[in-house]
């Protein structure tokens, strides 16, 4: 107990002397600055006025380049061909007139072991690299495998550290959402109805003869590829293995390769059933990998995904396909009995799994809900700082009509800082998060 408070009060005094010298560095600094650039003025005979107009192009120039008062960081690791980790790091920062910036900050390989301090070291070197400061930070999202959430080894932990040693707050730790929500559809054992389907796909494609003679027979476009890494991928190829399941089979006898699961119906009720649900874990995708989107938005889709699977799980137990198409037509042209008890235990199942894979998004659902809609907010919940400045903003009528008639940016970008600084404070740092590594989508 004496170590830690020993260790707190060293980091403190650490931080206030870093304060004052940095303090003294920066004032030595801009003096050099302000002499050569006079100096530069008095070469080229040029007035003294002319110093103003220059101090404004810095200012410009300072504000697009120069590292943002707060960032955030995703990382991303996967492994290449070569089987060599292969490490992506973005930042992101919002200037002061909350544009936001996110781009690639730094791509670094990593050749033999990839533990969390393999990994913190390439981030390490970046920070230093572009002169920026550990607890300007705010928040890290990784991919939340066992090398970057482990609690004393891993990135996080080590990132954490580092942002308290130069006299940050702990950052605020989130899991890619787009990540998590790969790894939820990957909870669902789709193996007895993904494998022969995967097989057959395999067969048709992989062989060149085999190949074009299924594209002349079907006199269209043939079926897509399914690639492990790129999970989603499956919900395309089950959507055209069952739009094309009697060309397919009728193939296949030609071939002497039956296909026995296309002649049982409560396989291919299976089979309808996560075409349609993995188009909708589909959709959810694309929504959380839309460009310009914050925490607020994506963490609303995930509510409404949430709902979905709740309706579903209601509808499908009276047999009402009203949004499992697939399943509807099929059960048109089939006498077996819809699978109800495994089609509500596979909800159930993604369900648990969405909870608990974006448990750190409703830890702070209460700020998500202030930024979102700062009216609809109770003065009491609030941090101190901040009632004063909510109970100013929820009683003006212009302020309010300024809400409902322009974006959620545009009404923060409205408001004067000298009254709600509080408040902005807080609109940049949700600003700022970084929710994903965005890379490309599969198409």
């Amino acid at each position: 107990m004496r170590t830690e408070k020993f260790e707190a009060m060293k980091r403190r005094l650490k931080s206030q002397q870093s304060s004052f010298t940095k303090l003294k560095t920066e004032q030595e600094a801009a003096t050099r600055a302000s002499f050569r650039v006079a100096l530069e003025i008095a070469k080229r005979g040029k007035p003294f006025t002319d110093g103003e107009m220059i101090k404004e192009c810095i200012i410009a120039v300072a504000e697009e380049m120069g590292p943002e008062k707060w960032f955030s960081l995703a990382l991303d690791e996967s492994t290449d061909v070569s089987d060599t980790a292969q490490v992506l790091l973005y930042i992101r920062g919002v200037d002061k007139s909350y544009e936001v910036h996110e781009e690639l900050l730094h791509m670094y390989s990593i050749h033999g072991t990839t533990t969390g301090r393999d990994i913190f070291k390439g981030v390490e070197m970046a920070i230093n690299q572009k002169n920026l400061r550990w607890k300007n930070l705010k928040s890290i999202t990784t991919d939340g495998g066992k090398n970057m959430s482990g609690k004393d080894k891993g990135v996080v932990a080590l990132v954490s550290k580092a942002v308290e040693n130069d006299g940050g707050s702990k950052p605020l730790v989130l899991h890619c959402i787009i990540h998590q929500q790969s790894l939820c559809g990957k909870c669902l054992d789709m193996s007895e109805v993904l494998k022969p389907v995967i097989s057959t796909v395999n067969f048709i494609t992989s062989f060149g003869l085999n190949h074009q003679q299924f594209i002349e027979e079907i006199g269209e476009n043939d079926l897509p590829y399914h690639t492990a890494v790129r999970w989603l991928s499956c919900g395309k190829v089950l959507q055209r293995f069952f739009e094309l399941r009697a060309v397919i089979e009728i193939f296949l006898n030609e071939k002497h390769r039956p296909l026995t699961e296309l002649q049982n119906n409560a396989w291919l009720w299976k089979l309808a059933f996560y075409v349609d649900l993995t188009k909708h874990v589909n959709e959810l995708n694309l929504r959380l990998q839309g460009e310009n989107q914050h925490l607020p938005d994506l963490y609303t889709n995930i509510k409404s995904f949430r709902k979905k699977l709740i309706l579903f799980q209601s509808q499908l137990r009276s047999k009402c396909f009203s949004h499992f198409k697939t399943s509807e037509i099929f059960s048109h042209t089939t006498e077996t009995e819809f699978p109800i008890d495994f089609a509500i235990e596979t909800l159930s199942d993604l369900k648990i799994n969405f909870d608990t894979s974006f448990s750190d998004f409703d830890a702070i659902v209460n700020q998500i809900k202030i930024f979102q809609n700062p009216f609809d907010t109770d003065i009491e919940i609030l941090a101190l700082e901040l009632q004063m400045e909510m109970i100013d903003l929820q009683c003006s009528d212009i302020i309010k009509n300024k809400y409902q008639n322009s974006s959620l940016l545009e009404f923060y970008k409205s408001l004067p800082l000298t009254q709600f600084d509080n408040l902005l404070v807080g609109c940049f740092l949700f600003l700022v998060l970084l929710i994903c590594a965005r890379r490309p989508s599969p198409k």
